[in-house]
């Protein structure tokens, strides 16, 4: 099977990583159970996890072939493909990401996943304080789609 990322890609993502990440994170892929019907970008979506883990010995990567539900369930998972970020495998961040993450999200991963390692993010202090002040549960969905 042919590399989604360039060779030019993945080692300036690598020297990325081994610049910015620093404790471990592991990447929960949940994929529809193949007899159960077409998952559009699920084998994508699973090759682009594996090139992006394989450049870091600080990222882990758990598949999940949805032969049962009960780990999507425990994940609140709704629709395929899913990848959840975890700072440690099992501690969720809420973080996820539905369909391939691709194109411009494809750079929000590499920035979250480094954002998860090191444990800060590139936020200006003002916004900082003001999300610190919430002070109630809040879900953010952000939608795109392709041009």
């Amino acid at each position: 099977m042919a590399k989604l990322l360039s060779e030019k890609d993945a080692s300036a993502i690598k020297d990325y990583f081994s610049q910015q990440l620093v404790n471990p994170v592991t990447l929960r892929l949940f994929l529809k159970d193949p007899g159960e019907g077409e998952c559009m970008y699920c084998s994508e979506t699973e090759q682009i996890a594996q090139e992006v883990v394989e450049l870091s010995d600080k990222l882990n990567l758990v598949v999940h072939k949805m032969t049962t539900e009960e780990k999507a369930k425990e994940y609140n998972i709704k629709y395929f493909p899913a990848l959840v970020l975890e700072k440690e495998e099992g501690t969720d961040t809420g973080v996820r990401f539905y369909g391939i993450p691709s194109g411009y999200e494809f750079g929000v991963l590499i920035e979250d996943l480094a954002d998860l390692s090191s444990g800060k993010v590139k936020l200006a202090p003002d916004v900082i304080s003001q999300v610190e002040s919430v002070q109630k549960d809040v879900t953010i969905k952000v939608f795109v789609t392709p041009t």
